[in-house]
């Protein structure tokens, strides 16, 4: 009797063996353990990272900058429109993510990268080729970087041209107060996969099979904290890839695990570089001040340094004032070519003066 009840038992750990190799030997489960593996070896590996001390373990604000290897003249706007010592006296850390030179890159070497890297501490290159459809293994990177070295109160995601105000940004996360479950940021819902093959942000059926994509938050810029960013990439390890990035991050991911959304204040952003130009414009000529803290910038590098000078004059000479409420900004200003914030730019001729 006792030689049967170990004979089956012998069988049935024989079964359980059998399952567990079958099933470690399919394709399907190679996949997983694959694609957990290339997530998390994009998150913590890296060719160029700052130096141990750069960031303060108390920092209050990490800012992230999604920055092209080649965008040399952009990061040297967002450094002088936000110099270093600004950055230390209101305990911020600044990061750019850069990955590797791509080969049909002629105009920046390693060296130079490298050199940058010396002179501001603040590079932070990836171990992937420098490409659109690689933009989540950045922002990933960017995130995990940020929770796991920084621990910040809050991090700000940016692209590198978009332009902003540090002190607008400053003042809207001192009246949030300290949290731990923010996702802040300009709101798109209702926005359909581009099933055109000639489109730049076309989507197989294959890549995502829905009619629509969960609500997300524009990449250009948006606020979150160490915790969301911390779980956010915890679990990029176990869904399948997605390359749109902040559709991938603030809309897949973040619905899965169930975090809120939060609009930005109303007359906190401007989507189009004509107005964010007039309102600048507005402060040097009229000194009407600029109520916006967030913008594009049209494919002018300097505007991030020209409008953050512009703001801090007029709040240093105290010479500007409010907008007039009967003048608002979206009617008195030309828009010569409209753009949608995901598609990254259809033309379009619009005026919009009352």
């Amino acid at each position: 009797m006792k030689w049967q009840k170990k004979f089956v038992s012998t069988l049935v750990l024989a079964f359980i063996f059998l399952c567990i190799w079958i099933l470690w030997s399919s394709d399907e489960m190679k996949d997983s353990l694959l694609l957990h593996k290339k997530n998390y070896d994009y998150m913590k590996d890296f060719i160029l990272s700052p130096p141990v001390t750069y960031c303060k373990k108390s920092s209050f604000l990490t800012i992230i900058v999604t920055s092209y290897v080649g965008h040399v003249e952009l990061r040297s706007a967002h450094r002088r429109a936000m110099p270093a010592d600004l950055l230390e006296s209101m305990n911020v850390t600044r990061v750019f993510l850069l990955s590797k030179i791509p080969v049909t890159e002629k105009y920046i070497t390693q060296a130079a990268i490298i050199n940058e890297l010396s002179i501001y501490k603040d590079i932070l290159q990836g171990s992937f080729v420098e490409n659109y459809r690689n933009l989540t293994l950045k922002h990933l990177m960017g995130l995990r970087w940020a929770s796991n070295v920084c621990r910040p109160t809050y991090i700000l995601k940016v692209d590198d041209d978009t332009v902003f105000s540090l002190e607008g940004t400053y003042k809207l996360l001192l009246k949030l107060g300290i949290q731990e479950t923010v996702l802040m940021g300009y709101m798109l819902n209702n926005t359909v996969p581009r099933r055109n093959i000639e489109n730049k942000w076309y989507v197989t059926q294959q890549e995502y099979n829905l009619n629509k994509y969960p609500e997300y938050l524009s990449g250009w810029y948006y606020i979150t904290t160490s915790s969301v960013a911390t779980r956010l990439c915890d679990m990029a390890l176990y869904q399948p890839h997605f390359w749109i990035d902040d559709i991938y991050i603030t809309g897949i991911l973040r619905n899965i695990l169930g975090l809120k959304l939060i609009q930005v204040p109303e007359d906190y952003w401007l989507e189009y570089y004509e107005l964010l130009e007039c309102c600048m414009t507005d402060m040097t000529k009229k000194f009407i001040r600029c109520e916006y803290v967030v913008g594009p910038n049209g494919g002018r590098n300097n505007l991030i340094l020209e409008f953050n000078e512009a703001l801090r004059n007029c709040d240093n000479q105290k010479n500007c004032m409010v907008r007039p409420i009967d003048k608002p900004l979206k009617r008195v200003c030309f828009v010569k070519r409209e753009r949608d914030i995901f598609s990254k730019g259809q033309g379009k001729v619009e005026l919009i003066q009352a």
